[in-house]
């Protein structure tokens, strides 16, 4: 079984309203679908996880006349949880349909970025993966960020590259990230076979996607 990263592109005309409202607002950090039940054809469940300003999104939401009823609740000073029905529009349907059919099941999170852009993961038979990107609605562009063979790993886990998890598992079991540590980027390298400025590399990159995909 495959598993590809992708980014899809949207437009002005294929961005989801409240993604664009996000995006464009300065009140907001970050946006991720975490939880989404795709089964009814006429409307769909989600979950999102937001960090910025929940009486600002709230707002928007309750003006937006795509969601049939959300339920808003706040994690933090500046986090909050909403779970959304939603009667999704003629792009939303093409997106659901082509990543959720065959043998395709897309892995949260869906990352909604301030670009317009959207980065996810989705596992399934080679054909079903190519048929998904042939059939992106007009107006979206697709970029595979990296194709591997599904292995189990969660989504943090899978938006790291092989080098990247060994880095990290081979620094967790030296002691690197104990505190205090007991092991140095010098041990990780030697056990890596590589040189301490690679070493180093790899648990940066590392570190820094984990950071990324972590729902804080």
């Amino acid at each position: 079984m495959k598993t590809v990263r992708l980014t899809l592109q949207h437009d002005a005309e294929t961005v989801h309203p409240m993604h664009r409202f996000v995006a464009d607002h300065d009140a907001f950090e970050d946006y991720r679908m975490v939880h989404g039940n795709f089964s009814g054809a006429d409307e769909h469940a989600f979950i999102f996880h937001v960090v910025g300003d929940p009486d600002v999104y709230e707002t928007a939401l309750s003006e937006f006349g795509g969601v049939e009823s959300y339920d808003l609740t706040r994690t933090g000073d500046r986090s909050f949880s909403v779970y959304v029905r939603d009667v999704p529009d003629d792009v939303g349907n093409q997106l659901i349909e082509t990543f959720s059919g065959g043998s395709l099941v897309p892995l949260p999170p869906l990352e909604y970025r301030s670009d317009w852009s959207v980065r996810f993961s989705v596992v399934g038979e080679p054909e079903d993966l190519k048929r998904a990107l042939a059939q992106i609605p007009d107006g979206i562009e697709p970029t595979v960020d990296g194709v591997g063979e599904y292995d189990g790993s969660d989504a943090v886990t899978g938006a790291l590259t092989a080098r990247q998890r060994e880095a990290l598992r081979v620094g967790r079991d030296l002691g690197y990230f104990d505190v205090p540590r007991s092991a140095s980027v010098e041990d990780v390298a030697a056990e890596l076979d590589c040189a301490p400025g690679t070493a180093a590399e790899h648990l940066r990159k590392a570190a820094a996607t984990v950071m990324d995909e972590l729902e804080l």
